[in-house]
C-alpha cells in the first residue's frame, strides 16, 4: 500500500488487523520516490486472509496515528463473486469554469456501493486546463486527496492515456502513486486477476500531434505482450479477460470520435484473447456496442439482443464517460455524430455523467451504467446487460 503525508522523516509503519480482532499486527516500509511536496511511503502487508475484512492504520509525527480505515481483501482464485467500479474523466473538484459540476457526487455514490476495488479508466486531474494548484505534482496530491472516500477502503487500479502522458503532465508522477505490477513497459501497460477474472490494462493515448503511439498507435512489442499475458492467464484457469484503456476505438461522440487506428491495431488481438468486455473513456459521453467482431474491416454484431450475451458472442466495448468533468471542448457533454445512432451501438447516452459497476459472480459478470446528475439527485441506472459463460435465459 502506498499514502502521503504532508512532512518528511514520518516512520512508514502500518498497522492492520481482521475487523473485530483487538490486536494490531505491524508492517514496516519505506519511502517511496516522487516528487511529492512531503513524502510518499509504501508498505507490503503479507499473509493476509482473502475475503476478509481488514481495518488499518498508518503511522503520522511525533508517534501519532491517523484515522482508521477498512478494506476488505480480493477472494481466492477461481470463481468468486464481488463488485468493481469503472470511473474516468473525473477532473478536479471546483474548477473555476465549472466544467467538474458532477466530480463530488460521482466519487460520493461510489464510495456508497462500497466496490471491492476501482478501475481508473485516466483523465484524472486535467492539469492543463487547471492550474489552481500550482505545480503538478501539487495538482496530483489534490485529485488522491479528492479520492479519498474511495481510496481508503478500495485498491485504485489505473490505466493512462493521453492526459497523464501528454499536456504538461508525464507518466512518471503519477506511476510514482501506483504501486501496480511491473508488466510491460515501465508499468505503462500490466495485468492482475481478482476471482476467475483477469484484467488488462493497456495504454492508450491520443494528441492531435502525429506521434507512435500517440494517435492510438499500440506498438507490436505491445500487442504481443498482451497476447501472451492473456495466453498465460487461460492456461492458469482464468475464465474472463477484461481490457481497460482510455481512447475508444468506437465513439460516435463529436469530442472524441473513434480512434480508428486503435481499432485497427488492437481490434483484432482483443478477439484474438477471448475478451467479451472492453472498458474504455475519454469521449464525454456514454456508449455501448453489440457484441461485434470482425474488427476492423469486417465488423458484425453476433447478437441482436440488448441484455444477455453469451461466450460465443463477440466484444462488447463499453465507453463510460464522463465521471464528472464536461469538455473543454464544447464545454458540456459530447453531442453526437451520427443521428440516428451507427448500427453496432446497443445504447448511449450524452445527458449525465456516468461509472459503471460491473459485478462478477461465478457463472456471468453483470454491468449496470449508473447516470448521475451532478446536482444530488439520486443517480439513475440508465443501462444493464450481462455475458455469461453459460446460455441466457
Amino acid at each position: 500500500m502506498v499514502w502521503h503525508t504532508a512532512g518528511p522523516g514520518v516512520p512508514s509503519e502500518v498497522q492492520y488487523r481482521p475487523a473485530g480482532s483487538k490486536k494490531w499486527l505491524d508492517a514496516k516500509g519505506g519511502p517511496r520516490n516522487s516528487g511529492t511536496t512531503g513524502q510518499l511511503h509504501e508498505a507490503t502487508l503479507r499473509g493476509l486472509t482473502p475475503a476478509t475484512k481488514y481495518e488499518y492504520r498508518v503511522s503520522g509525527p511525533k508517534g501519532a496515528w491517523s484515522d482508521g480505515y477498512a478494506t476488505r481483501t480480493a477472494p481466492r482464485r477461481g470463481p468468486a463473486a464481488y463488485g468493481f467500479v469503472f470511473v474516468a474523466d473525473t477532473g478536479l473538484v471546483g474548477r473555476e469554469d465549472g466544467l467538474t459540476s458532477g466530480t463530488r457526487q460521482v466519487i460520493e455514490e461510489i464510495a456508497k456501493l462500497e466496490p471491492l476495488f476501482v478501475l481508473l479508466g485516466d483523465d484524472y486531474a486535467y492539469y492543463d486546463t487547471d492550474k489552481r494548484y500550482g505545480t503538478l505534482e501539487d495538482t496530483i496530491d489534490a485529485w488522491f486527496n479528492q479520492m479519498t472516500p474511495l481510496a481508503v477502503k478500495a485498491p485504485m487500479m489505473p490505466t493512462y492515456g493521453n492526459h497523464e502522458m501528454l499536456l504538461g503532465e508525464g507518466y512518471e508522477p503519477w506511476a510514482a502513486r501506483f504501486p501496480t505490477p511491473e508488466g510491460h513497459d515501465r508499468r505503462q501497460n500490466y495485468s492482475f486477476d481478482v476471482g476467475n477474472v483477469h484484467f488488462i490494462s493497456i495504454m492508450a493515448a491520443q494528441s492531435s500531434r502525429r506521434s507512435r503511439s500517440l494517435e492510438g498507435e499500440t506498438p507490436k512489442a505491445t500487442r504481443d505482450w498482451i497476447e501472451q499475458d492473456a495466453a498465460a492467464a487461460r492456461r492458469a484457469g482464468m475464465t474472463w479477460i477484461l481490457p481497460f484503456l482510455h481512447v475508444a476505438p468506437f465513439s460516435d461522440g463529436s469530442n472524441h470520435p473513434s480512434n480508428v487506428t486503435l481499432r485497427a491495431h488492437l481490434g483484432p488481438v482483443i478477439e484474438r484473447i477471448g475478451a467479451k468486455i472492453v472498458l474504455t473513456c475519454h469521449d464525454q459521453s456514454y456508449e455501448r456496442t453489440f457484441p461485434l467482431t470482425g474488427a476492423p474491416d469486417n465488423i458484425r454484431a453476433t447478437s441482436a439482443s440488448k441484455t444477455c450475451y453469451t461466450m460465443r458472442d463477440g466484444v462488447s466495448r463499453v465507453k463510460v464517460s464522463p465521471g464528472g468533468k464536461m469538455s473543454n471542448i464544447n464545454r458540456k457533454f459530447a453531442q453526437w455524430l451520427t443521428n440516428p445512432a451507427p448500427a453496432w451501438t446497443a445504447f448511449r447516452d450524452n445527458t449525465m455523467h456516468h461509472f459503471a459497476r460491473l459485478r462478477v459472480s461465478p457463472e456471468a459478470i453483470r454491468v449496470e451504467i449508473f447516470g448521475v446528475p451532478g446536482d444530488g439527485t439520486p443517480p439513475l441506472v440508465q443501462d444493464t446487460f450481462q455475458v455469461r459463460s453459460s446460455g441466457c435465459e
